[in-house]
């Protein structure tokens, strides 16, 4: 079975220029991909919108509007950032050629989101903090910043021919990001709890979990026996918190 491309949510985060917007639409569609979520964007269904989105003003129209990346993805299953930059303070763990391994196996059963900054600063760190793989586009050190159309179009054109020659494993149906997401709040209430967080709480950790989490595809079964895990955990450090206390009258 070949993968579902149409399972794939591109995410323009706060983009600027409409005409840009309609081009990024353009070239999806020109790759096989359909889903377009535009996070505060500009007005983009003008002239200059569907001047750029020349046969594609489908995707221009249908494209979503969210006002905030979070609920862009709540209801994905893997969420993959896109970025220029490397050193400190970014971790880049793949390249733009390792884009479809991890993507192809979501695809059957669940949604992928590929998030694009904006034109002139691309993700904030709080943003990539979100994400559960990030992916490089390697361009000329002297001058690497791709116009954002040309950095979507890099990514959909991999995508796509590498759906061409590849099947898709089979995967149990993983769960949705925003599922992930309250795990993690929940994560975070017990570490802060037990006192893991009592120095401040490293950028790091939680993160880390959604990395792993994502890199994993849970599904149902895992989640559940994760989220009782923690629950355990949680309710055996309030029990012995309660008897401590209870042992110094």
């Amino acid at each position: 079975m070949k993968p579902n491309l149409r399972n794939i949510r591109i995410v323009l985060v706060e983009p600027s220029g409409a005409f840009n917007i309609g081009s990024v639409a353009r070239v999806m569609k020109n790759m096989g991909l359909s889903e377009l979520a535009l996070v505060n964007p500009v007005e983009f269904r003008n002239d200059e919108g569907f001047k750029g989105a020349v046969g594609a003003k489908d995707v221009l129209e249908n494209a979503l509007v969210f006002d905030n990346l979070e609920e862009s993805i709540k209801d994905t299953n893997l969420v993959i950032g896109t970025t220029r930059r490397e050193g400190k303070g970014r971790r880049i763990s793949y390249t733009v050629e390792e884009v479809s391994e991890h993507i192809f196996p979501v695809l059957e059963k669940g949604k992928v989101a590929i998030l694009f900054g904006r034109e002139k600063s691309g993700l904030l760190n709080k943003e990539t903090d979100l994400c559960n793989i990030l992916i490089r586009i390697p361009a000329s050190r002297e001058f690497p910043s791709l116009n954002l159309s040309h950095a979507v179009a890099v990514v959909c054109y991999k995508i796509f021919t590498d759906a061409i020659v590849n099947e898709v494993p089979y995967i149990a149906e993983p769960v949705a990001n925003a599922e992930i997401e309250g795990l993690l709040d929940y994560i975070q209430t017990v570490f802060t709890d037990i006192g893991f967080f009592s120095k401040g709480t490293p950028r790091y950790v939680i993160p880390l979990f959604r990395k792993i989490f994502g890199r994993a595809l849970l599904d149902k079964e895992e989640f559940d026996n994760l989220t009782y895990i923690f629950h355990r955990l949680h309710g055996l450090f309030k029990s012995r918190c309660g008897k401590d206390e209870k042992d110094e009258y």
